[in-house]
């Protein structure tokens, strides 16, 4: 069927509506991504405290025991000490000391340490459990050893320290002795003077003496308190890496996640309105679930729904009424004695359509006004189980001439002929065929005829094409999309399909919001209405509303 651009109200040349109409500030929008997964951030939080409370109850603590040598250079000019193993006085004192800080932890040192400790460790895992480094730009080396044991840390610093003098008094011995001996035959030969006298008796001095550079300023004490694990650092370490990952795994869920969670999404791709907001139904049976069989759902009817939800279809009627001003002067469809035609699609099953088609035209039909629903999917009919009737001839006998539209529909309790549905009796692939057929206009023009307003229910137009030709023809286009479900893929699928056709829907229908985007102020939190006191009068209700509570019943 070739599309017309005078036949439908809502068939447009532009596509001005796949331009987003308004975007959420950055800020706002990232408290919401959180706000949407706060339970995830939550329990990463959680898991990472968990781990950290286990690792503070599982690690042994550790002791830190620290001894101290002063380091004392020479001048640089003595001659007595000239070619020495000493520490001198030079331009860059700090590396001098860092340089007898690393002599401190050698594997020399540390053969000595286990020797005298008695210790099971390897020189070289001995050496690398004990730190030795300057204090700032002091001559001073501290050496701090760590142990399970603080009395044995405290012993194994004082060990390397002691150690660490003694290989340099006895390196230094080994350097002063044949000096000495050299000295002395000198004196033996030429005579001794006071200076090859002084000499001699300074070198005697370092051979008894030992290195008068370095000496051990105070001793490691047992410590009273472990330095590892710290409780307050590492549970803070857990909070703040909880938070991190979970925040971190919030916003990547969000960038690859293919599901509408939010408004914002729909308004950050789509320059059009949102017609409703349809709120999530609490237990199986109101949510359209069957028990045990996730991937089937029933269709709703008013009976099973919740007053929230009634009074959310009775919104998106409202708001549907509203964007057609001349429908209560020259008719609903705005031409004398036409109808208007209104279709309820998605990008995907499992969305609520036939859900909202049927409470939409319930709540057209308790209004007052003359309601024909049609049921345009017939590969998966779910109408006849929802409205419980059983149909004797179907929406395909019409279309083939084998009935008329006025003897094929079917009255809809308790709505008399206010609703009247024209269902598909089961499942059949090759009905689809007959909408591309011009029988399908003119079903849609009869029904027009016969009622203010023509539902029609149509299948997901991402999956099957089966009702677009229908979608040229109606008034109106409603998307239903639920949150958590609809795919944002398939709902661009959709627009992009839409746009070639040169069709603009009329808005979204939002399944799925929470409580607190539904509205709540005649509710209370389990969706009744406020109670009324001994005294009080129930208000009036509008005569429209008079069927509704025989629905309800």
């Amino acid at each position: 069927m070739t599309p017309s651009l005078s036949g439908s109200a809502r068939t447009r040349a532009d596509a001005a509506w796949r331009k987003p109409r308004e975007t959420s500030p950055g800020l706002l929008r990232y408290l919401e991504t959180i706000r949407e997964r706060i339970w995830f951030v939550v329990g990463i939080t959680l898991l990472t405290l968990g781990v950290a409370t286990a690792y503070l109850l599982s690690a042994s603590k550790v002791y830190e025991a620290e001894a101290e040598l002063l380091v004392t250079p020479v001048a640089d000019d003595d001659p007595a000490y000239t070619g020495l193993p000493l520490v001198r006085s030079s331009s860059d004192p700090t590396r001098d000391v860092e340089t007898l800080a690393r002599l401190v932890t050698s594997r020399v040192v540390a053969a000595d340490v286990k020797r005298e400790l008695e210790l099971d460790d390897s020189a070289q895992n001995l050496a690398d459990s004990v730190d030795a480094s300057p204090v700032a730009q002091s001559n001073v080396i501290v050496v701090s050893a760590r142990d399970t044991d603080p009395e044995l840390a405290a012993q194994i610093a004082n060990s390397f320290a002691r150690n660490a003098i003694a290989d340099r008094n006895e390196k230094l011995s080994v350097e002063v002795e044949p000096r000495v001996d050299r000295l002395r035959e000198q004196a033996a030969v030429g005579g001794s003077d006071a200076v090859l006298a002084e000499r001699i008796a300074r070198l005697e001095e370092l051979k008894v003496g030992g290195d008068p550079t370095v000496r051990f300023e105070s001793s490691a004490v047992a410590p009273d308190s472990a330095v590892s694990p710290r409780p307050a650092l590492t549970l803070m370490a857990g909070l703040i890496g909880g938070l991190v990952l979970g925040l971190g795994g919030a916003f990547l869920m969000q960038a690859v996640d293919p599901r509408l969670r939010r408004e914002e999404q729909l308004r950050e791709r789509y320059g059009l309105p949102i017609l409703a907001r349809i709120p999530r139904e609490r237990n199986t049976a109101e949510s359209g679930r069957r028990p045990g069989k996730p991937t089937q759902s029933v269709p709703l009817g008013p009976s099973s729904l919740s007053p929230r939800t009634l009074e959310a279809y009775r919104t998106l009627r409202t708001m549907l009424s509203a964007a057609t001003p001349s429908a209560a002067a020259t008719g609903a469809g705005g031409g004398k004695g036409e109808g208007r035609a209104i279709m309820v699609t998605g990008s995907s099953p499992q969305e609520g359509k036939t859900t909202t088609a049927i409470n939409l035209a319930s709540s057209y039909a308790l209004s007052g006004k003359r309601v024909i629903l049609i049921e345009a999917d017939f590969r998966h009919p779910k109408i006849s189980a929802a409205l419980r009737v059983v149909p004797r001839v179907g929406v395909g006998d019409v279309l083939l001439a084998e009935s008329s539209l006025d003897e094929a529909l079917i009255r809809v309790k308790p709505f008399g002929e206010g609703l009247r549905a024209l269902p598909a009796p089961r499942p059949d692939d090759q009905l689809s065929e007959l909408l591309s057929m011009p029988t399908a206009k003119r079903l849609l023009d009869q029904a027009r005829q016969l009622a203010d307003y023509v539902i029609v229910d149509s299948p997901p137009l991402t999956e099957v094409v089966d009702a677009l030709p229908l979608a040229h023809c109606v008034d109106d286009l409603l998307v239903v999309c639920r949150i958590g479900t609809s795919s944002l893929a398939q709902l661009s699928r959709l627009a992009d399909l839409l746009e070639q056709n040169r069709i603009e829907p009329r808005g979204f229908v939002v399944i799925g919001v929470s409580g607190s985007h539904a509205g709540s102020y005649y509710f209370d939190s389990t969706g009744r209405g406020p109670e009324l006191g001994r005294d009080e009068v129930p208000p009036q209700e509008p005569e429209e509303e008079s069927g509704e509570s025989l629905v309800r019943r």
